[in-house]
């Protein structure tokens, strides 16, 4: 039979379970996904939706609002090596609900498409997949 742990064990073991809690408990859930490669590591898009009000409040500082900012989008624009350039667009809101990973993987590729399409660049939107839905329930469904 085993000694009861001290009082000194039983609090290290309570803050060590405690400090779990807060850090992993407080936390309100986020989905984020980057898509599309450009050169030097760029991605065309970025797509945040959160749960937590402050991530977005913090993710769209500085965007021109007016009352409860529940999301915005910045872009920037970057040259690319053929001399072109593209625009990188990052799309953040907040959400009352995360959508499931396959149906927000599906929503950021579209997004990816549409971005790509606005621009004169090739559409680099399949690049980091090769069309495949990684989140997909089933196996692997490929885009067309």
């Amino acid at each position: 039979m085993t000694n009861p742990p001290s009082g000194k064990s039983t609090r290290w073991i309570v803050g060590v379970v405690g400090a779990a809690l807060v850090v992993t408990g407080c936390a309100s859930p986020t989905r984020m996904i980057r898509m599309g490669p450009l050169p030097a590591g760029e991605r065309l898009v970025t797509l945040i939706v959160s749960e937590d009000r402050e991530l977005v409040r913090r993710e769209c500082a500085g965007v021109p609002a007016v009352g409860l900012i529940l999301g915005c989008h910045r872009w920037r624009d970057v040259r690319l090596p053929d001399g072109g350039e593209a625009r990188l667009v990052k799309i953040v809101r907040v959400t009352d609900a995360l959508p499931s990973e396959f149906a927000f993987e599906i929503d950021a590729h579209e997004l990816c498409h549409a971005v790509a399409a606005l621009q004169l660049i090739d559409d680099p939107c399949h690049d980091d997949n090769g069309g495949v839905i990684r989140s997909s329930p089933n196996a692997a469904v490929r885009w067309r």
